[in-house]
């Protein structure tokens, strides 16, 4: 009788360990509803991230060509989306740089994003790939 018991305790408490990590998986997902990031190159590191509560994280460090005097730029900007569909539209606080620069309209289309004036920005969030500053951000 002692083992069947104990054979019980041991199936329930692992029972409930599993259900726990699901939970906290659920809850992780749930807090970032989409997310860019660069894929390697020369030219900078960037990422995207829009959260669930309408909120998004814009990071840019550009990295300088070897045998020059560059500074890297860092841009870290944090903001408010509105979403219409697939279509994002990116909020933000008077960004000390040029979104026209940094979302430029030569390295893409207009199927992936629309500058709409100098705090808003709206992008596709349907597509796999978003060029920001000539750079190709994959969807994670």
């Amino acid at each position: 009788m002692w083992k069947y018991c104990s054979l019980f305790v041991l199936l329930f408490f692992i029972s409930s360990c599993g259900s726990k990590k699901t939970a906290i998986t659920t809850s992780e997902e749930a807090n970032e509803a989409v997310s860019y990031k660069s894929l390697g190159n020369g030219v900078a590191s960037i990422s995207l991230q829009l959260s669930a509560n309408n909120t998004f994280t814009f990071n840019l460090k550009s990295i300088p060509q070897p045998g020059t005097d560059e500074k890297p730029v860092k841009i870290s900007e944090k903001g408010t989306y509105t979403s219409d569909g697939n279509w994002k539209t990116l909020n933000f606080k008077k960004p000390k740089f040029s979104l026209a620069a940094i979302f430029d309209t030569n390295y893409s289309g207009p199927a992936d994003f629309k500058v709409i004036d100098e705090e808003n920005v709206k992008i596709n969030t349907a597509k796999n790939t978003l060029p920001i500053w000539g750079v190709v951000c994959e969807k994670q």
